[in-house]
């Protein structure tokens, strides 16, 4: 069985283990049914449930003959993305974060009835779960899967999310709540990563304007933690963490901030006014930092903020990628996408004319 845009394949096996196709398209369903075919399952009666973009879900014969629309389908141009079955029916997800549950029943012209949807918002929640359910109602449901005990469904989001809720299907009217499945991840492409050398902590930034820090344990039977999560007006592009853990500098669209790091929480306390800093690093010491934007390297002071002319690097002809210090931290070594790679002193002897930095 295959299905896709205007795309409906039923093939059989014949005796010389070849796929014979019997059915190429559905034929004598409705007209105003979509021939967007999203998703499709087998019942087990052996019977075949095709989904479509617009929220229908159609009931097909074990040969692939068309047998009707469910009256109960979604409707509403409720994209159906993934279909599964459990013991008593089936479950669909789509648009909106929506799991709707289906329970076989006795009537021939109903065969299948809606008895549940998730999530439920109607009751006032608390502030965390308002905007965990926010995010996830503003996103498609991409696929899922059923545990063996129909009781728990494992979901994935097209934020990049892993989401489980569990169900009761003897009792589906019971409130269900939607959880992590471990902890919340950056919904777009990490920009940024650094670890701080005196803690177990991992610091991220993503173009989703979130800023995360994450606990990694040495211990293998405590698992990482998310401890932070701050969201941002802006993309975050690069990221540093001071080696003692209590401070962060992130680089943003505008600029760069300088934060504190708190138990639940990062506090600005400090701006510099560079555009599209790609790439940060502190020394080993701590005490400096620099910062990469397109073919300059500035080099600050981090306890003033001190950022005088000498300490201003120009030689690359393009972006500068990548930047490490020196393990004294006497210079650094920058490269970038010009091809080059090059040695910076902070200190130059001025009596020495071969002491010079490109």
């Amino acid at each position: 069985m295959v299905t896709g845009n205007n795309t409906y394949k039923f093939y059989r096996v014949t005796d010389n283990n070849i796929l014979k196709p019997t059915h190429t398209s559905i034929l004598k369903k409705e007209g105003h049914i979509s021939s967007n075919y999203t998703c499709h399952t087998w019942l087990p009666d052996g019977r075949l449930l095709v989904c479509t973009d617009q929220g229908e879900i159609m009931l097909l014969e074990a040969n692939g003959d068309y047998k009707m629309l469910l009256s109960e389908s979604p409707l509403e141009n409720f994209y159906i993305e993934c279909i599964t079955t459990y013991s008593k029916g089936f479950v669909i997800a789509g648009d909106n974060g929506a799991i709707m549950i289906y329970e076989k029943s006795e009537d021939p012209k109903n065969p299948y009835i809606k008895i549940a949807q998730v999530p439920q918002s109607e009751k006032k929640e608390r502030q965390d779960y308002h905007d965990l359910l926010q995010g996830v109602m503003s996103c498609r449901i991409r696929c899922m899967a059923l545990s063996s005990t129909d009781d728990c469904i494992v979901f994935t989001t097209e934020n990049n999310q892993l989401m489980k809720v569990h169900v009761n299907v003897e009792k589906p009217l019971d409130d269900s709540k939607y959880e992590y499945l471990v902890y919340p991840f950056h919904s777009r492409a990490i920009s940024g990563m650094d670890i701080c050398v005196k803690k177990n902590l991992v610091a991220t930034c993503s173009i989703d304007k979130t800023v995360r820090i994450w606990n990694n344990p040495t211990e293998k039977s405590i698992a990482p933690t998310l401890e932070i999560c701050e969201v941002f007006n802006d993309e975050a592009y690069s990221v540093a963490f001071h080696p003692s853990g209590f401070h962060l500098i992130v680089g943003f669209t505008d600029r760069v901030r300088m934060m504190n790091v708190f138990q639940k929480s990062l506090k600005s306390y400090h701006v510099i006014p560079i555009k599209g800093c790609r790439e940060i690093r502190f020394s080993n010491g701590g005490h400096l930092f620099a910062c990469a934007s397109q073919s300059n390297i500035n080099v600050y002071k981090f306890y003033t903020g001190e950022n005088t002319p000498e300490m201003i690097f120009k030689s690359h002809l393009g972006p500068v990628r990548c930047l490490h210090w020196l393990d004294d931290d006497s210079g650094f070594i920058s490269g970038g996408w010009d091809g080059n790679v090059f040695v910076w002193k902070l200190q130059l002897d001025p009596n020495d004319p071969k002491d010079v930095n490109p």
